[in-house]
């Protein structure tokens, strides 16, 4: 495989990073709103931004309001199948929640996680499911619960197909609120391709509503991802 090894040091690796908060803070990717005073006001700016941002990366919500799809994903020929492992340091309550995200991921039909056993595939789409600390800023009223995102690399998949080794990971500074299954649905949601959107009902809406099923537009975005 040192052919691959050569390829992968030179071929352009793509990742994107996308912030998942609690519904009584706004925090958009890169930036903290301090000292949210009006929530629907502030809700309202930080959906805005975002779909400024979504605007800007090329990424297409049409009129019907169906999820879009990360601009990174675009275009992408990717395998439905993944492997999954926990980085070091996961605590059970972590993995547990990540486990039921999984399966409902699996109930789809449509993509297939499951765990990676001894060592990493060279081919095969991964993720990393993680931890991480970090604590709100003094004075902040901004509370960020994850972190997940796809990482692409062209063409080095079997068959010719794109390699995903995304990363979705948990805020475990504040585990009563970041390891629940709407978050670990959200962040796996982004690795998989599923960009925030605008409608309430889908579990990629840029604030936690705390849903755990996914709207026929999340389903209807992954099936044209992995058709």
């Amino acid at each position: 495989m040192k052919w691959i090894n050569r390829l992968v040091a030179v071929v352009v690796v793509l990742l994107t990073l996308n912030i998942f908060i609690q519904p009584d803070s706004v925090k958009s990717i890169g930036k903290r709103v301090n000292n949210a005073v009006d929530l629907p006001a502030m809700l309202k700016t930080e959906i805005d931004k975002t779909a400024t941002h979504v605007k800007n990366a090329g990424t297409a919500q049409t009129n019907s309001g169906e999820t879009p799809i990360e601009s990174i994903v675009q275009g992408r020929k990717l395998s439905n199948k993944y492997y999954y492992h926990f980085a070091s340091g996961v605590p059970e309550q972590a993995k547990k929640v990540f486990l039921q995200a999984v399966d409902k991921y699996n109930e789809t039909g449509i993509v297939k996680l499951m765990p990676l056993s001894g060592q990493t595939k060279s081919q095969s789409n991964e993720i990393t499911f993680y931890v991480y600390h970090k604590r709100v800023e003094t004075g902040s009223g901004a509370v960020e619960l994850g972190l997940g995102g796809p990482k692409i690399y062209p063409w080095v998949g079997s068959h010719n197909y794109d390699l995903n080794r995304g990363k979705a990971g948990l805020n475990a500074e504040y585990p009563q609120s970041s390891m629940q299954l709407s978050v670990t649905m959200h962040e796996i949601g982004h690795v998989l391709g599923l960009d925030h959107s605008m409608k309430r009902s889908s579990i990629m809406f840029p604030v936690d509503q705390g849903r755990t099923s996914f709207s026929k537009e999340d389903l209807a975005t992954l099936r044209k991802i992995y058709q």
